[in-house]
């Protein structure tokens, strides 16, 4: 599957795409925000590819790419009736601001529209002021939940809908999906 706005896509994982995965999850700007951001031993790459992508399917993973290069990653995991967590990643981000503008809007199209999910939850590790900035931007709010390594967020089907920053984006782009 893919989907697009302007010069965004999100591709969705494939084997042939391992290599290309890889580099971006094992870019420095990347992994910075990761549970362990040391560098990913290839061999670790190819077994958390097959464990999570390819074996139990356990997420949606999604290469964002900017003009047709590999830009970052938006993913949906941990899926629990009607709801999953919402993940983006793009390298150097504070240099693409749109590109993961552009991500996370259609990682969530996916999620609500397409898939009918009714919740969208974001785990943004603490003192990630950027990434929580941004999620508050996007609609979404703290849940209340208790995390000594996150800030947990959450953003319903339906505030995504009324959202000023989500009705601003059905009004000025465009949404093409290719199944």
């Amino acid at each position: 599957m893919r989907i697009r706005s302007g010069s965004v896509e999100l591709r969705e994982f494939e084997p042939a795409l391992t290599e290309t995965l890889y580099a971006v999850r094992n870019h420095a700007s990347v992994r910075r925000h990761l549970r362990d951001p040391r560098p990913i031993a290839w061999d670790s790459h190819v077994r958390w590819v097959r464990e999570h992508l390819l074996e139990a399917r356990t997420q949606r993973l999604f290469l964002v790419e900017r003009s047709g290069v590999p830009a970052g990653i938006a993913l949906l995991r941990n899926f629990r009736g009607g709801e999953a967590e919402i993940g983006v990643m793009i390298v150097e981000a504070p240099l693409h601001r749109l590109t993961a503008y552009v991500a996370a809007h259609l990682i969530g199209f996916l999620a609500f529209e397409l898939l009918g999910l009714e919740r969208l939850l974001s785990y943004v590790p603490k003192g990630h002021g950027e990434a929580l900035d941004f999620n508050r931007r996007c609609g979404f709010e703290p849940t209340g939940a208790i995390s000594e390594t996150y800030e947990v967020l959450a953003l319903s089907r339906t505030a995504s809908r009324t959202h000023p920053a989500h009705k601003r984006f059905r009004e000025t782009r465009r949404i093409a999906v290719q199944a």
